[in-house]
């Protein structure tokens, strides 16, 4: 019985290392025998790709390129930022990307989408898919109220009858309904208008709701046309090419709309602050103009003031209009310095074009800052808080403002010293105005204060109509370069490519699954894989048997199969003919698990030998699942007297031996009945008798035995074999079980071991030619008498 130290050896034995490695003939071979799987599967992949692109709505895209127009030059100061525009690093101008934001922001496409009516979809139902019209569908959404003001979300069905009525299909039932009556569904109201007369517009028609503009935005792509440009490419991706082209159309339209409301905002502003001064004044000069009427009138004069007080009054009213600006430009500052010392980052856009001309370097930081204003005003429309240019804009605000309030202070500092001088000429000139007589020093009073008044009035008017005129000439930010087009050949699906993907995935599957098995494969195929593992000899190999007949060997066959049986009785000759003694060979025959054919061989290689006129007998010691007798066909037998009763001492030798029918030369001793310990009754000293006994009487002793991966049977017979012949099953026997056989040759478990590759089949691996050692190759295409009569393609 074998210990438990080789026992344990014997399974580890078959868990060595396995090799891995993909032979590439043999990758090649299996792709052309499953050529027509690759050619079926290469086929499918066509015909679901010209379905896809049958029934997929192409995409089309519409572009054009606009110039974001500059700023104008910030001033004389020669900022960071100047140095960087004038060498190149810096771009100069609008801050494209915040551009781009805004252009991109959801505020802008909602009022596209709604300018546009895009909120509704309509499509024309089809048999198998459902085709959007865009201009062409008889039925309009001409409005939409819905109760709680949400946005409308749902689909109707709806069939056009004729320009006056139409049907709403809900689940199974319709409803007829006129066109100049709205559609309540629910709480919400839609009116429904008739397009197209001239177009009958027959069929069925689904609308939509509910399409707001996250589904366009989406589509859009803006981007620079180069790193320094301030031209930006506009692109947009929709299943509608004229509706691509009107949303881009309608988009920058918009966008220049917008940027003009904002630059607007300043001049409004401005505007607000003089009329609010103009009606001030109109109200005061009318006081002066009635108080001089009523002067006159009361004393009596009938005309102008004249001499020399004339000319007292030109030169008066010259300063007086001089100081009045000046305070006009001082409230203004007082106002801006105000505003700007608010400790909130909401900011107030400042009056400008007001301010005197020597004060024009504070005029452009004033427009710079409500600039930059405005800027962040459009970006937080679009942008989180979290926006790194968000964060840029306000610190550019914040810097901004700092220098604000120190060029205010200067300015204010001298316009102070200017008002105090004149102030003091004014003084001057009045004292002597005092030395006049009353009553033309009174007279020359109230006329004073008139043309001060209309001065200032005029001044006001003046500012007023630059600013407006300003306002209205205020040009759009954006020019188009190109105006949108859309292409004419869809942009997805591409056909040529969708083509391509649907034969690579066809072939990419088939082949991929092919290579997959190859890989994961560890089955023995041929005699490569068997010299790729172990240095056992191959004596050959014998060709699938499918027949219900286990006797395949017979006096003057010629099959293939028989014929390769005549083969391996030769190389054994060559395996036994070192033995120099005349006694009789034992071979023991066994295999790596159950099911690999090792009674198969034994049968007919004892029946190849008994053909030879040399005696042969086969010894049925796989006493765990016994099937020799049954493969000699000796049913009869199978439950009959064998081994096991010879081992107990039940019987004789004699009595165990059993003449075969398949040849007069073969022998059999049955393995008996099934003993509940055959590993210790094979251990008996009887079974010395036994092959003590049979070396005497016969030429050949062919032992067929339990499989070694199993059980530890076959090293109980180890003195008592010259040699060991180990069944390989193609297809079935794994790598690790050969690598166990190796193992047990290393170890020098059991005699002379070697191979034979059993049950080849034709495909992978298959062929009946293979190389021996012992220095003799053997190639051999034989075929049965059916086989003569087969197709190429059926061999």
């Amino acid at each position: 019985m074998a210990t438990p130290e080789q026992q344990h050896t014997t399974t580890t034995a078959f868990q060595g290392q396995e090799t891995s490695s993909v032979d590439p003939r043999e990758l090649l071979m299996a792709f052309l025998r499953n050529w027509y799987w690759i050619a079926i599967c290469a086929l499918i992949g066509f015909v679901l790709a010209r379905l896809y692109l049958r029934y997929t709505e192409p995409v089309y895209q519409a572009n054009c390129q606009v110039l974001i127009k500059e700023d104008g030059e910030s001033g004389g100061v020669l900022s960071e930022e100047a140095v960087l525009e004038e060498i190149g690093l810096l771009r100069s101008g609008n801050n494209l990307n915040n551009e781009m934001q805004i252009l991109k922001s959801r505020t802008l496409m909602a009022q596209v989408v709604d300018e546009l009516g895009l909120g509704v979809r309509y499509y024309g139902l089809g048999r198998i898919k459902n085709s959007e019209v865009y201009t062409d569908s008889p039925i309009r959404v001409d409005s939409i109220h819905t109760y709680n003001g949400r946005r409308l979300n749902l689909e109707l069905n709806i069939e056009y009858v004729d320009s006056s009525r139409f049907l709403v299909i809900q689940d199974d039932s319709s409803q007829e309904h006129p066109f100049d009556k709205p559609l309540i569904i629910k709480r919400d109201t839609i009116w429904l208008s008739h397009r197209n007369p001239s177009n009958k517009g027959e069929g069925h028609y689904i609308l939509d709701f509910g399409n707001g503009p996250g589904r366009f935005l989406s589509k859009l792509n803006i981007r620079t046309a180069s790193s320094y440009s301030s031209v930006l490419i506009l692109e947009l991706e929709d299943p509608v090419r004229p509706r691509a082209v009107d949303i881009l159309n309608k988009l920058i339209e918009v966008y220049n709309r917008a940027t003009i409301e904002d630059k607007n905002q300043v001049a409004k502003k401005t505007l607000d602050f003089i009329d609010e001064r103009i009606q001030l004044l109109t109200s005061e000069l009318g006081e002066v103009e009635g108080g001089l009427e009523v002067y006159k009138t009361q004393n009596n004069i009938p005309g102008e003031v004249t001499g020399p007080l004339n000319l007292l009054l030109t030169e008066v009213t010259a300063y007086d209009n001089t100081l009045t600006q000046q305070r006009i430009q001082l409230e203004l500052l007082e106002l801006s310095t105000t505003a700007l010392n608010e400790k909130s980052s909401d900011y107030e856009l400042l009056p400008t074009n007001i301010v005197l001309d020597q004060a024009s370097e504070l005029n452009v930081l004033i427009a710079d800052f409500n600039d930059l204003l405005l800027q962040r005003e459009r970006l937080q429309r679009s942008a989180t808080v979290d926006n790194p240019q968000l964060a840029t804009l306000e610190k550019q605000l914040q810097d901004q403002r700092i220098n604000l309030m120190r060029s205010l202070a200067t300015v204010k500092d001298g316009l102070v010293l200017r008002i105090k001088e004149t102030e003091a000429k004014l003084r001057n000139l009045q004292s002597r105005i005092r030395q006049a007589p009353r009553q033309e020093r009174e007279l020359l009073e109230i006329k004073r204060q008139q043309n001060i008044k209309e001065a200032l009035y005029l001044f006001l008017l003046q500012k007023r109509e630059e600013t407006a005129l300003s306002a209205a000439i205020t040009v759009p930010n954006a020019r188009v370069i190109d105006a949108p087009v859309a292409g004419t050949k869809p942009i997805s699906p591409i056909p040529l490519r969708i083509y391509a993907v649907g034969l690579f995935l066809g072939l990419l599957i088939p082949v991929g699954i092919i290579t997959l098995k190859e890989v994961l494969d560890n089955k023995v195929y041929s005699e490569a894989d068997l010299k790729q593992l172990t240095t056992i000899p191959l004596l050959g190999g014998v060709p699938q048997h499918d027949g219900d007949n286990y006797i395949v060997v017979e006096p003057h066959s010629r099959t293939a199969i028989a014929e390769m049986f005549r083969l391996l009785r030769t190389n054994l000759n060559y395996l036994v003919s070192a033995q120099t003694d005349t006694r009789a060979k034992s071979l023991l025959v066994t295999s790596g698990l159950s099911g690999d054919g090792k009674t198969f061989i034994s049968v007919n290689l004892g029946i190849s030998l008994a053909l030879t006129n040399k005696r042969v007998v086969l010894v049925g010691m796989d006493l765990r699942k016994p099937k020799l007798v049954k493969y000699l066909q000796k049913e009869s037998d199978v439950a009959g007297r064998g081994l096991t009763n010879f081992l107990i001492g039940d019987c004789s030798i004699e009595d165990v031996i059993q003449g075969a029918q398949a040849n007069e030369n073969l022998f059999v001793i049955p393995s008996g009945p099934i003993p509940p310990n055959p590993a210790e009754l094979l251990s008996k000293s009887k079974l010395e008798e036994l092959f003590a006994y049979l070396k005497k009487e016969f030429d050949y002793i062919l032992v067929d035995t339990a499989p070694v991966g199993l059980v530890a049977d076959a090293f109980l017979l180890q003195s008592f074999i010259d040699h060991s012949i180990m069944v390989v099953r193609h297809g079935k026997t794994e790598n690790s079980t050969v690598l166990g056989f190796e193992q047990i040759r290393k170890e020098e478990k059991l005699p002379g071991m070697a191979l034979i590759l059993n049950g080849i089949k034709r495909g992978k691996g298959g062929g009946y030619g293979y190389g021996y050692g012992y220095g003799y190759g053997y190639g051999y295409g034989y075929y049965s008498d059916d086989d003569q009569n087969r197709k190429w393609y059926q061999l």
